[in-house]
C-alpha cells in the first residue's frame, strides 16, 4: 500500500476526487471520504468550496449526498479509466454524467471574474451556485470540472500512477511524469527494484527485472 496521505496531486479537482482513496490497487483500500464532513474537508481543499459553503454544508451534513459522492467517485474512475485505456466508456456511465451535467448546469450561472484595469472587459466563468444547488454544491462542481476536463485538450495528459492507481495530470514539459508522487510511489517502486537487483539476484536472473 502507499505511504502517501490524502494530498492533492492529481493537477484537477476532478482527478484530485478520483484520488480519496488511499490506493485503487488494494483490494479493500483505506477510504478517505467515510464521513459527509470529510468530503467537506475535501472540498475546501481543492478549492471547489468555499468556507462558506463549506460551513452550509457542515449544517445539513446529508447523509444521501455522501452516497452520490461515493458514487460519483466510482463512475469517475470507469470513465477515466476506459479513456486511458483506448476505450470507449461505457455509455450507461457517459449518460449518468451526462445527467449529472445537465443537473449542474440548472444551478449554473455566469458571474464575472475580477479584473485589475476599468478598461478591460470583466471576464466571465460558470460557477455552479451555492444557494440553487444547496448540499449537492460539491459534487455537482465536481462534475463541472470532470466534464470540462473530459472534453479539454489536457486530457492527454491525464496518467495513471502505476503504484497506487491515483490519477494526475502531467505538465511535465515532456510528458515525462510516471507517478503520482516521486517521494510516495516513485521512491517506493524504484527502492523496491533496487532491493530485488541487489539482494535477490537469483529471481532477477529467473525472470528479469
Amino acid at each position: 500500500m502507499s505511504e502517501h496521505e490524502l494530498i492533492l496531486r492529481g493537477g484537477n479537482p476532478a482527478l484530485d476526487f478520483i484520488n480519496t482513496v488511499q490506493d485503487w490497487t488494494v483490494a479493500d483500500p483505506d477510504d478517505y471520504l467515510t464521513e459527509f464532513a470529510d468530503a467537506v474537508r475535501f472540498g475546501e481543499m481543492a478549492g471547489l468550496v468555499t468556507r462558506a459553503d463549506a460551513e452550509h454544508s457542515r449544517r445539513r451534513g446529508p447523509r444521501l449526498e455522501l452516497a452520490r459522492l461515493i458514487e460519483l467517485r466510482a463512475l469517475l474512475r470507469r470513465i477515466f479509466e476506459a479513456r486511458l485505456s483506448g476505450q470507449e466508456p461505457a455509455r450507461a456511465d457517459l449518460d449518468a454524467l451526462a445527467n449529472g451535467f445537465a443537473e449542474a448546469a440548472r444551478a449554473t450561472r455566469l458571474v464575472p471574474v475580477a479584473h485589475r484595469g476599468e478598461s478591460e472587459p470583466a471576464q466571465m466563468m460558470r460557477q455552479v451556485v451555492a444557494a440553487q444547488a444547496g448540499d449537492a454544491t460539491l459534487r455537482l462542481r465536481i462534475i463541472d470540472a470532470a466534464v470540462s476536463l473530459l472534453v479539454s485538450d489536457a486530457m492527454a495528459r491525464v496518467k495513471s500512477c502505476p503504484s497506487c492507481g491515483w490519477f494526475f495530470l502531467d505538465v511535465s514539459k515532456n510528458r515525462s511524469r510516471r507517478w503520482c508522487s516521486m517521494d510516495a510511489c516513485g521512491a517506493i517502486t524504484k527502492s523496491r527494484r533496487y532491493y530485488r537487483r541487489t539482494k535477490a539476484p537469483g529471481v532477477r536472473s529467473l525472470g528479469g527485472d
